[in-house]
């Protein structure tokens, strides 16, 4: 295996990438499950030994970091980036695009197109403009659903939906006097119309969910009751809450729920809003850019929010959420979620090798979530790809709706 320059990439590589998102000062949401590494030898070019600090079953799964060749500097990795993949980085224009070039003999065969041109394009209408002008050939997961049946139509695009792993959800911020309520969090949840949302808003390129793990994965639990509207067990909830109807069409609660100023995530909200109201619940919706909205969420300066949480291949993602200790900046804990059980379950099931124990535990982790809800589950995502119909290749992609598959599409 050579890297892009020329090198060899050998275990060396390995190491100093590892080694240097350890290192003190170096900030990266990637760097906590990987303090669990004690040491990093390597015996031989071809061989790296990782000695961690305790069991943990899922740490294969955190050996997915891009390889950088020993001695690149923080500016020399993000200027020119050079790794070992079937594409080879040519240049990035800043807000507009990144261009790769075909990088021959890469291990895993070669892609089959010469040339990738990855475009920058924010607004969701120009981009459907564009595949159906011929300018771009390709867009995954983010156009309306709206505009799909549109571009469906189109001779010279495609529409291919597979299923996915993308999952979506309220949280809740457990420190807000109102949200801590564990009746007020049912009765939002009873409120919710999650099929009208999925139908009407999505056509159907999400279903409904219950867990955060993605449908056929070996520790989902199907089993779990689903979350059907019921608005007059919410109503009752909300008087037992101490929220009773004040009538003259006043609300019972008013909740802030914050979201970005993307276009579905404001229908979303809008309609998830319109649904509360009918339990007697009147919703502030605050969106921001991204980049303002994702530091209020980090900082727990919310009362809800709606994120997704992209390609969960592994029930250890609920380490790094529910897990009291992994408030940000140690994890992802936003809602400052805390329970003994799960704690001690999540420890337990990250120190199990036996997948048969582990999906036992995993069981009754899913169990508790559903019924103490630091989360409402709304829905997983299918993953969506719009593209020109001569493309070739768009079968091969993966549920979590990575890029890996890029170098497998081609031209009819």
């Amino acid at each position: 295996m050579r890297f892009h320059d020329g090198r060899p990439c050998e275990a060396g590589d390995v190491a100093f990438t590892y080694e240097s998102l350890l290192a003190d000062g170096f900030a990266s949401g990637k760097k906590e499950p990987l303090r669990i590494i004690e040491s990093i030898e390597t015996p031989s070019p071809l061989d790296v030994v990782f000695r961690l600090r305790q069991p943990y079953a899922s740490f294969p799964l955190q050996l997915l970091l891009g390889i950088l060749p020993r001695g690149t500097t923080a500016q020399q990795a993000d200027a020119s980036p050079v790794g070992t993949g079937p594409w080879k980085f040519v240049e990035s224009r800043a807000d507009d695009r990144v261009v790769f070039a075909r990088f021959p003999g890469a291990v895993g065969g070669d892609a089959k197109l010469s040339r990738l041109v990855m475009r920058v394009v924010p607004d969701a209408t120009t981009r459907a403009l564009e595949l159906l002008n011929g300018s771009l050939d390709l867009s995954l997961n983010n156009l309306p659903p709206d505009l799909l049946p549109r571009l469906g139509e189109s001779p010279r695009l495609a529409v291919t939906i597979r299923p996915g792993s993308t999952y979506a959800y309220l949280a809740f911020n457990f420190r807000d006097p109102v949200l801590a309520n564990g009746k007020v969090r049912r009765a939002l949840a009873l409120a919710l119309d999650r099929d009208a949302i999925a139908h009407g808003l999505f056509r159907d390129t999400v279903e409904t969910t219950e867990t955060l793990l993605p449908p056929e994965h070996w520790a989902r639990l199907d089993g779990l009751p689903k979350l059907a509207r019921d608005l007059p067990a919410a109503r009752r909830l909300l008087d037992e809450a101490g929220f009773p109807d004040p009538g003259g069409g006043k609300p019972r609660l008013v909740v802030t729920y914050k979201t970005s100023t993307d276009e579905t995530s404001i229908l979303q909200a809008t309609a998830i809003a319109a649904q509360w109201k009918e339990a007697g619940v009147e919703t502030r919706i605050r969106s921001n850019d991204f980049a303002t909205f994702y530091q209020d969420v980090v900082k727990g300066n919310f009362q809800l929010f709606s994120l997704r949480w992209q390609g969960i291949v592994d029930p250890d993602h609920y380490h790094e959420v529910f897990l009291s200790t992994a408030i940000p900046p140690k994890g992802w804990n936003r809602g400052f979620y805390a329970d003994p059980d799960v704690d001690r379950w999540i420890e337990e099931a990250r120190r199990t090798v036996d997948r048969g124990k582990r999906k036992a535990l995993y069981a009754d982790i899913q169990r508790r979530v559903a019924e103490s809800l630091p989360y409402v589950s709304l829905y997983t995502m299918k993953a969506v790809a719009v593209h020109a119909r001569d493309l070739t290749g768009l079968d091969t992609m993966h549920e979590t709706a990575d890029f890996t598959f890029l170098r497998n599409v081609g031209r009819k």
